[in-house]
Order: structure tokens, then sequence, then C-alpha cells
């Protein structure tokens, strides 16, 4: 599991978009209270 700021994530967030697309989790801490979840979410279309 990666943990960035939200400003690193701002920065690099193609690349950490890519990483979560790999399996690896990213967690956005947001000030010292609160943190974000990155998932990959795939949606199937019939």
């Amino acid at each position: 599991m990666l943990v960035v700021s939200t400003r690193e994530f701002r920065d690099k967030q193609k690349s950490y978009l890519d990483k979560a697309d790999e399996g690896i989790e990213i967690l956005i801490q947001r000030g010292k209270n609160k943190s974000y979840k990155v998932l990959l979410y795939l949606t199937m279309i019939r």
C-alpha cells in the first residue's frame, strides 16, 4: 500500500492511477484526520 499526500497525488495523478490499475492500493492522506483509499472499479458491459 502506498500512502501519499493530496498534493503529491495531484502532482502525479496519472502515475498513481496506473499503479491502482496494477492492483496496488493507494491511500491519500488529507490532513491529520482524513484519508481516502483509491480502488479500481471495473464495469462489465453486456
